[in-house]
């Protein structure tokens, strides 16, 4: 009897040091996912640098450059040199709106005009903005493909006030939608990002004319040629500051830092302070908080603590398959829907891809 509550004091000293040793060094907590593969097909388009309607594959696109998904999962592309904003839904491309004519008229779905539709976002009442990168206004689509101007007068300019005298800049590189129906734009020229409310008001949210670096509050900090931007759930905007080679962070409260990029250009993967970019098109971010992006001719993550790492793409070209091997030729636009698979305008290409991870 002695020996046995000598060998069970033994093992319960053991058991409890164990459990103790494993606290103190986090090893008691699930260890984490395995990264996921990354696998990239074609998933409209026939790569012809044309434009034709109908089933996904055998649809023609004419440098789709960005993509947005609609609640209801509708893929809308902005189809730049077609000067039209296309729908996917039920495996078949149609036209949302635009005659494929040069100009600026608002109107019906097939005599509506555009003039290089480039970037797209869509409100969760199924209205599609659209950013003409030679048109300085914001226009705005219903669900049923009529056209009408939503901001701006079509005037280059920087102006703050009612939609209707606000002026931005040519060749805005970002759209965002935020609380309380705003839609926040950036106004990459003019190095701000500026701020449209629902009550139909423009107002300059952070940056200021003098195009630099500087942190700190949004009235102080400088940005050289801001593009994408987006919101996570806790309320922060993340800029692409192209100019500046890293991505900065606007906190709720208005504060600007760098999160992640070291500054200088190139393609590092690695944590947020050696990091380097190329040039960030388009950003979307994923349920668990990280930043997907079109880099150069790569899609590349960054995850919450600001590492980065490259998912899919190598060398400009035209390749399906896994992530590493995969190829792109100018990915300008993304999106991504309920279930977490991206999709990808992948312009030069002419075709829209989409990514899973499994």
């Amino acid at each position: 009897m002695k020996y046995k509550n000598i060998i069970l004091c033994v093992i319960i000293f053991a058991t409890v040091f164990t459990a103790c040793r494993k606290g103190n060094s986090g090893d008691n907590q699930a260890p984490p996912p395995p990264e996921k593969k990354v696998t990239v097909s074609t998933f409209a388009g026939d790569g012809t640098d044309a434009y034709l309607d109908g089933p996904l594959l055998s649809a023609k696109f004419h440098t789709p450059v960005d993509v947005a998904i609609s609640a209801g999962g509708i893929l809308y592309v902005a189809d730049y040199n077609g000067r039209r904003i296309r729908a996917i839904a039920g495996g078949q491309v149609s036209v949302l709106a635009g005659d494929g004519n040069f100009g600026t008229r608002n109107g019906s779905p097939d005599s509506a005009e555009f003039v290089d539709p480039y970037r797209i976002e869509v409100d969760p009442g199924g209205n599609v903005y659209v950013m003409d990168q030679a048109d300085a206004r914001v226009r705005r689509i219903t669900p049923d493909g009529v056209v009408s101007t939503y901001a701006g007068t079509g005037v280059a300019g920087f102006k703050d006030g009612d939609i209707s005298v606000a002026l931005f800049g040519q060749g805005m590189g970002g759209i965002a939608l935020g609380a309380e129906g705003a839609v926040y734009i950036d106004d990459t020229n003019n190095g701000r990002i500026r701020k449209i409310s629902a009550a139909g008001q423009v107002s300059t949210f952070a940056g200021k004319a003098a195009k630099g670096f500087v942190d700190g509050d949004t009235s102080v900090a400088e940005f050289l040629n801001p593009n994408a931007i987006l919101f996570d759930r806790q309320g922060n905007m993340y800029v692409a500051d192209n100019g500046n080679y890293c991505i900065r962070k606007i906190t709720p409260a208005g504060m600007v830092s760098r999160f992640s990029g070291m500054g200088t250009h190139g393609m590092a993967d690695g944590p947020a302070a050696t990091a380097q970019f190329h040039y960030i098109y388009d950003m979307v971010i994923d349920k668990d908080g990280n930043l997907l992006l079109c880099d150069g001719d790569r899609i590349r993550k960054v995850n919450p603590a600001g590492m980065v790492s490259t998912l899919a793409g190598s060398t400009i070209g035209y390749a399906d398959g896994d992530g590493p091997t995969a190829q792109f030729n100018y990915p300008a636009g993304l999106a991504i829907d309920s279930e977490g698979n991206l999709y990808v305008a992948d312009a030069m290409n002419n075709r829209v891809r989409k990514i899973i991870f499994k």
